[in-house]
């Protein structure tokens, strides 16, 4: 399993997270334009090699589209999306990804492109992107539930005037606690991938 392309998927959500962040209220149409954007281009580079199109693809289209619509009907929800938003895309991505684990879940669509076909119906195959699934969907969890603790934060910093006492909680919550759950998911995957491989490769020599 590729993660490199897993990590790939999640670039709409970074870039929305940091415009938004960094621009703050009067951006967020814009954000979730630019995160659209990147979204439909990831969907048309997946199209173009020829592989399945990948559940974090098809939600960042369809979670920017409605986003960044909310922001340009409805003017008045910018503030809103600005604190609030990236909390909630991610706990929308956090809640699909829990929901595919009822079927093909969020990374067996990528561990299906370095796996022979012969084992993608096998109930081992499924048991272990399941395991790994369900980490990537605890991770994202987390991620979310910080971007909302940030935003009320950022709220009630912008609504005191206290501006400046919001910065050590967005580095923390926005970008140190996101990253090190990656780094430390992307491990797990990879830790789980090499005992699988080592496992079904000590049958196959038996």
């Amino acid at each position: 399993m590729n993660t490199k392309q897993i990590l790939l998927g999640f670039l709409p959500w970074i870039a929305f997270s940091a415009i938004s962040t960094r621009v703050g209220p009067g951006a967020v149409g814009m954000a979730a334009l630019v995160a659209l954007v990147l979204a439909a281009a990831l969907v048309a580079r997946t199209v173009a090699r020829g592989e399945s199109v990948k559940l974090i693809e098809i939600t960042a289209v369809a979670t920017f589209a409605v986003m960044g619509a909310w922001a340009l009907v409805e003017p008045a929800s910018d503030a809103f999306l600005a604190y609030y938003g990236r909390g909630v895309a991610a706990l929308v991505l956090a809640v699909v990804i829990a929901l595919s684990l009822a079927g093909t879940s969020f990374t067996e669509q990528y561990a299906r492109e370095s796996t022979p076909r012969e084992y993608w119906d096998s109930p081992r195959f499924h048991a272990i992107n399941r395991r790994i699934s369900a980490a990537w969907a605890g991770a994202v969890a987390v991620m979310g539930v910080g971007h909302l603790l940030s935003g009320v934060i950022a709220a009630n910093a912008a609504q005191y005037g206290g501006y400046l006492a919001f910065d050590p909680f967005d580095l923390v919550l926005n970008w140190l606690v996101p990253g090190l759950l990656i780094l430390l998911t992307v491990r797990y995957t990879r830790r789980v991938v090499a005992e699988s491989t080592g496992h079904t490769a000590a049958q196959v020599t038996r």
